[in-house]
């Protein structure tokens, strides 16, 4: 490959790393838009899932053009692949911050349980070492995220029977305990879109295709 290439592939990679990290940073906001019934920052959120929007058709499109005017081969075919899919994710992951924003205002604000508040820790923590580990190609940072993960689903479930037992109990109202149930499944679902980052960015360094929990062994 000419060194052209090579200089667009290194730049399409350094926007797809200031993807993920724009989408991260939009739900680390909501969480605390959410805990804090914070309006405006709700506001702000809503207004950026349309850039993410534009961004994911333009990175796409650069990502298949990338593929059909260079026919790259092994790790360069590798880097442009799971850059689509980390796109493909980290636009999930700004659609679940502006869903948990749009709560804000839909639910009357309550008392937030110590578990949800966790559970957005461990969400973003994952994220986070996903993220460096794509832009670093350090895979070690990954040795840790099937442990985060099993906490977020842990979290997740417990949680569940938390809320409902709460609403039945009339220590949380009906509204917000729906808006918490719905902030649970949403943080749970950008735990598996960081699971499947991250293995895709060790596909990426090693070409092998293996389960999260067998990188965390390693």
């Amino acid at each position: 490959m000419n060194t052209y290439f090579h200089v667009e592939l290194d730049s399409y990679k350094s926007e797809v790393t200031w993807y993920g990290r724009f989408a991260l940073t939009m739900l680390k906001n909501s969480l605390l838009a959410y805990e804090s019934a914070d309006l405006m920052i709700a506001a702000d959120i809503i207004r950026q899932k349309e850039y993410v929007n534009n961004q994911y058709e333009m990175l796409n499109e650069r990502g298949l053009l990338l593929i059909a005017l260079n026919q790259p081969m092994a790790k360069d075919l590798r880097m442009i692949s799971s850059c689509m899919d980390i796109v493909t994710s980290s636009e999930r992951i700004g659609r679940y911050a502006k869903d948990i924003t749009e709560l804000v205002a839909a639910s009357v604000p309550d008392k937030i349980p110590p578990a949800l508040h966790r559970e957005g820790e461990a969400t973003v923590s994952i994220l986070n070492e996903v993220y460096t580990a794509f832009e670093s190609g350090d895979v070690s940072r990954l040795q840790g995220c099937a442990d985060i993960e099993g906490e977020i689903d842990t979290l997740y479930a417990s949680l569940y029977k938390e809320i409902v037992t709460a609403m039945e109990g009339g220590s949380m109202t009906i509204p917000f305990g729906s808006a918490c149930h719905l902030v649970n499944r949403y943080l749970e679902r950008c735990g598996d879109h960081a699971c499947r980052m991250a293995e895709k960015v060790y596909y990426l360094q090693t070409g092998k295709r293996v389960p999260l929990e067998e990188i965390s062994q390693q």
